[in-house]
């Protein structure tokens, strides 16, 4: 069984401690600058501020009273909109610096029901700009027939003088049938958020979903897919689908009548699907006849159908993650568990192995090489645990990622998944020097505090959504 030992009885002295060092690493939160400098009735001059160069969104959005909402707030970027039922949407940020955990905040109008809003989610992010979604409640307007019908789609985007939003997109969807633009899509769209990915480019962005078409013999590799996008730089921006062929370098069986994404992100100019079992699919989705094309990551891909009879597919994002840092460097990260599993559950003292990757050369070329940055063992990280605290359980940790500005630091959850009370701490890792450079616990969540390390992801099982967006709220943003 995994451990159940408690934190240190001092926890908030170390956790202060920790925020400070990492603070001097990354500079100061918006949170601990409001405890320091006093409140002022008027937004301040872009030259007064000055946010976090990247963040660690919590993807669940917290809903709070409209009455809490303030435009005046200069360490709180705020912006109004209104949904399909013309009710105003206002949105706030709360940005910290990590490894604690940023939010954004919905205060709507009609609060009893926003509390029930399934499907309210942060989507994506891309540069300066995040997706969001919003499930307005029924009204009189829009009725419910689907949850899906009346999903509202918002693009918020950062600048020196604060935050805007479009929004929201055109309906996806008229009515519970299926619909786009140009015809009927085969497949249902901008349902699961794994599946869809925003892309920035110049003044316009475009939004996309990417299914992969099965064919009907299960033994073939599948040979199109169908992209539902929507780009705000059409002669007339609206939802549209299309059937694209997949182009493959080599003849190679990739598995992908299988394939299921797990996450996407925006690199070279185009959008990538990542199926974190095998590879990458990726094209450009501002062009008028997209071409979509394959690349293999650095793993050894599961022979067959990897989703279990009785316990569906194991998540592999919760042991591997693909990003985009500073610079524009495609990092790629895996946690190589002793026992061959993914996500399944584990046992206390079983051994693993953590890997950095970087991508070495253009993602469409015909070969892709990927360069080992390091790795380190278990007992490398588990030897170093009695510097921070020594009753941390020596169990594999989860949900890595690369640090957006420093390729060579890596983020981990280190979670004891198997109790009610389970506690969580994060690991912060320079693989290259095999440093453990901190290990900080995080506190139970709890959507009202203002401690900056609540983290609500943790509790369903969903992986962080690193971003540049807070870098832009600075007058002087550079990538």
């Amino acid at each position: 069984m995994e451990s159940h030992m408690g934190l240190p009885k001092d926890r908030s002295q170390f956790v202060g401690q920790a925020v400070k060092a990492v603070e001097s690493r990354l500079g100061p939160s918006a949170s601990s600058r409001s405890r320091l400098l006093p409140r002022r009735p008027k937004a301040a001059s872009p030259e007064a501020r000055s946010f976090p160069k990247w963040v660690m969104f919590d993807t669940e959005i917290y809903v709070e009273d409209p009455q809490s909402f303030c435009e005046d707030d200069p360490e709180t970027p705020s912006a109004r909109s209104r949904d399909s039922n013309g009710d105003d949407v206002l949105v706030s940020l709360r940005l910290v610096a990590p490894p604690g955990a940023s939010h954004l905040r919905l205060h709507y109008s009609r609060e009893e029901e926003a509390k029930m809003l399934n499907g309210t989610a942060l989507v994506a992010a891309h540069l300066d700009s995040v997706l969001f979604r919003v499930v307005p409640p029924s009204s009189p307007i829009n009725p419910f027939n689907s949850w899906c019908c009346y999903t509202d789609y918002f693009v918020c985007k950062a600048g020196p003088s604060g935050m805007s939003i479009y929004g929201p997109l055109p309906p996806c969807y008229k009515d519970a049938q299926r619909m786009a633009a140009q015809g009927h899509a085969q497949r249902s769209h901008m349902l699961d958020v794994r599946d869809i990915g925003l892309l920035r480019r110049g003044e316009d962005f475009a939004v996309a979903d990417l299914k992969v078409l099965m064919p009907r013999d299960s033994s073939s590799e599948p040979k199109e897919a169908e992209l539902f996008r929507y780009r705000s730089n059409a002669l007339t921006p609206q939802w549209e689908v299309k059937r694209i062929l997949i182009c493959q370098s080599d003849d190679k069986d990739h598995g992908l009548r299988w394939w299921t994404t797990d996450k996407v992100v925006s690199f070279e100019g185009n959008l990538c699907w990542i199926d974190y079992h095998r590879g990458i699919l990726f094209c450009d989705v501002f062009d008028d006849d997209p071409q979509l094309q394959y690349a293999e990551l650095p793993v050894e891909p599961p022979k067959g159908d990897p989703t279990h009879p009785e316990f569906g597919r194991a998540h592999p994002y919760v042991t591997r993650s693909l990003c985009v840092i500073e610079g524009g460097t495609l990092m790629f990260v895996n946690v190589t568990r002793a026992d061959g599993e993914i996500a399944s559950k584990r046992k206390l003292g079983s051994g693993f192995t953590i890997t950095c990757w970087s991508l070495g050369t253009p993602l469409s070329s015909k070969s892709i090489g990927w360069v080992k940055e390091g790795a380190m063992e278990a007992g490398e990280i588990w030897s170093q645990y009695p510097i921070f605290d020594p009753h941390i359980p020596c169990l594999s940790p989860e949900f890595p990622f690369v640090s957006l500005n420093e390729h060579s630091i890596i983020y981990a959850l280190l979670c004891e998944r198997e109790y009610a009370a389970g506690r969580t701490w994060v690991l912060v890792i320079d693989i290259k020097r095999k440093k453990l450079e901190l290990v900080i616990p995080y506190n139970d969540v709890n959507s009202s505090c203002e401690d900056t390390l609540v983290l609500e992801d943790i509790l369903i099982n969903w992986p962080l959504l690193p971003s540049m967006f807070s870098m832009y709220l600075n007058s002087h943003a550079s990538w």
